[in-house]
């Protein structure tokens, strides 16, 4: 079978590592949707520019502090891509949280939750994703991770700010959601032989 990838006979990705960049398009795409026009949510809802930078404080020091516990956690963890289904959940209340936030105090609750996503999330991905890499091939196949992680934000940027200008944040904050509950059900559907 020939693979789209410089049409090689044999795959230079395999299906876990397929199944992980799904799930890691998905992930990027939903938080990215956003990210470029946070500023603009949080002086919405009455904040100003040291709101959204001590809010970011905010997630950055949650997600720091917590991935310290969250990866020796995951290590007693027999099968750790739960963890990532879990991290995508939590991403989902968080998205929901934003769709209700409409005050300052309420934007820091969202962001302690973004970064309690985010610690569960990052060691367990790159655990898993570690394992699967080809050590003839690990250079290609990190750099093909990390060159989705500059498209799909790309692109969901361009869509997240064309979705905002024509209906709102709310919008968005639902298609984020959507799409991280999305994703931890296919993580959880996913045949666990395959992470």
């Amino acid at each position: 079978m020939i693979n789209i990838f410089f049409w090689q006979k044999r795959p230079l990705i395999s299906k876990s590592l397929k199944s992980l960049l799904l799930i890691s398009g998905f992930f990027t795409f939903a938080g990215s949707m956003f990210s470029p026009i946070y500023a603009i949510f949080v002086k919405e809802i009455g904040g100003d520019i040291t709101t959204a930078s001590s809010a970011y404080a905010v997630f950055w020091m949650t997600a720091g502090l917590l991935t310290l516990f969250a990866g020796k956690l995951e290590d007693k963890l027999k099968e750790t891509e739960l963890a990532i289904m879990v991290s995508q959940f939590v991403f989902g209340l968080a998205y929901i949280l934003y769709y209700f936030t409409d005050t300052v105090s309420m934007l820091y609750l969202v962001q302690v939750v973004l970064g309690i996503g985010g610690a569960i999330f990052w060691p367990a991905f790159h655990s898993i994703y570690s394992s699967h890499i080809d050590g003839q091939k690990s250079n290609w196949q990190w750099g093909f991770y990390d060159s989705l992680s500059y498209i799909i934000p790309a692109i969901a940027a361009l869509v997240g700010g064309y979705l905002v200008k024509l209906y709102g944040f709310d919008l968005i904050f639902l298609i984020m959601a959507s799409l991280s509950f999305l994703n931890g059900i296919f993580i959880l559907l996913l045949p666990r032989k395959i992470l």
